[in-house]
């Protein structure tokens, strides 16, 4: 059983079963390009979450031709960044549909708070994923076009709890090379998209605006803001296209000049001034991150959001100075004095132990007693000696020299 949403389309209800396999649980997103849905495998049981397109791009041949191409490549691919498409077919009602790996875990964008930069570490860890997942698809002709924070799922795998998940590949670009009229056609999100995407012209769009998309949302990680901000969808494209983002130091002032000319590269507003390839991008911003590491305040950000940036000061404009260098000491000199004690007692022990055998085995008994008895007597020797010693040193302080 379907109903029919309000341009026509057909809505699976729940429990509805597509291809007498994947029967429809629940619905879980809506996207510009389809609707997805957790579904069960009728025989295997396992969960899957299945994207049903929208009905209008059933209609055109070239779409639905170039779908099955990259569904077929991207299945192939198996990278461990890039969510798994397991097959694709056509429903019933004649609408295509994407079944892909169910992840469990969180969109990047539910980890974001406005004006709360990631760290930076945390940043390079998660652009490297990403840019891992892009030039594998890059590689095969296929380009993204809709990278954004909501993209990308974060998955806690093997103890950490950044494992990235790229997703959505290959819908937004077979829509944009196979147009369904002549009007221009604007795909994507204006926040995270490239001026020659945001144009609507068809030219000269390849792997390079993804690399754009990608910088963008370094920035935001990085700064806490977006690096286009407009409450008119026509202002923020007029802003992609001719204007050039406030550096990022300006608003994170840890991160300074070498991160401000990474960004500024990857955002470039003509794609030929970008870097050749988008690992190259991830590369140069990691490389400018590692630049920083000498400042302290660089230290705390080993998590995704939660400890940094340091808090800031009532005013807002300015980071609370880091701990001072005595406390820091202090912090550091306690347990090296717990390191000291607990060694030192290891040693006395040590010696105590040896001293016993020596003193009990027979071996070295009478040897061991009798290097004691002698040691005990020069002692006592010294000592009864000391008050003559001491007299004889004083009488011979107290006489009147004779020498000048």
């Amino acid at each position: 059983m379907t109903v029919v949403d309000e341009v026509g389309g057909p809505i699976p209800a729940i429990g509805t079963v597509l291809r007498g396999t994947y029967r429809i649980v629940r619905a879980i997103a809506e996207g510009g390009c389809g609707d997805v849905y957790v579904a069960t495998h009728a025989r295997l049981g396992s969960d899957v979450a299945v994207k049903i397109l929208h009905p209008s791009v059933a209609g055109v041949a070239p779409v639905m031709a170039r779908l099955r191409k990259e569904a077929d490549i991207m299945s192939a691919l198996r990278h461990p960044h890039i969510v798994q498409i397991l097959d694709f077919n056509v429903t019933e009602w004649g609408v295509p549909f994407l079944v892909m790996e169910f992840l469990e875990g969180r969109l990047l964008s539910e980890e974001m708070i406005p004006a709360r930069p990631f760290s930076p570490r945390a940043t390079v860890r998660i652009v490297d994923q990403i840019a891992q997942a892009l030039q594998a698809v890059h590689a095969h002709g296929i380009v993204h076009l809709d990278l954004k924070p909501a993209n990308v799922v974060l998955l806690s795998i093997d103890g950490r709890d950044d494992f990235v998940k790229v997703i959505d590949f290959g819908i937004s670009r077979a829509s944009w090379s196979a147009r369904l009229s002549d009007e221009p056609l604007i795909t994507g999100t204006p926040e995270y998209m490239a001026p020659e995407q945001a144009s609507g012209s068809t030219e000269g769009i390849d792997h390079r605006a993804d690399q754009f998309s990608l910088a963008a949302v370094a920035y935001t990680l990085l700064t806490g803001h977006e690096p286009f901000r407009a409450h008119d969808p026509g202002a923020l494209l007029y802003q992609v296209m001719n204007q050039v983002q406030q550096p990022p130091s300006e608003l994170a002032p840890w991160l300074g000049p070498g991160v401000n000319a990474v960004i500024a590269q990857g955002m470039s507003k003509q794609a030929a001034d970008r870097y050749p390839d988008i690992l190259s991008f991830a590369e140069a911003l990691h490389a400018a991150i590692d630049a920083l590491g000498g400042d302290r305040r660089l230290a705390r950000s080993g998590a995704s959001t939660g400890d940094w940036p340091p808090t800031p000061s009532a005013e807002g404009s300015k980071l609370l100075a880091p701990p001072s260098e005595r406390d820091t000491m202090k912090f550091i000199r306690k347990p090296r004095v717990k390191i000291r004690a607990r060694r030192s007692g290891r040693v006395l022990l040590a010696l105590a132990a040896a001293a016993a055998f020596a003193w009990f085995a027979p071996p070295t008994r009478r040897t061991t007693r009798a290097l004691w008895h002698r040691a005990s007597a020069e002692a006592g020797s010294a000592i009864r000696r000391g008050p003559a010693l001491l007299g004889a040193r004083r009488a011979s302080a107290a006489s009147p020299s004779t020498s000048r």
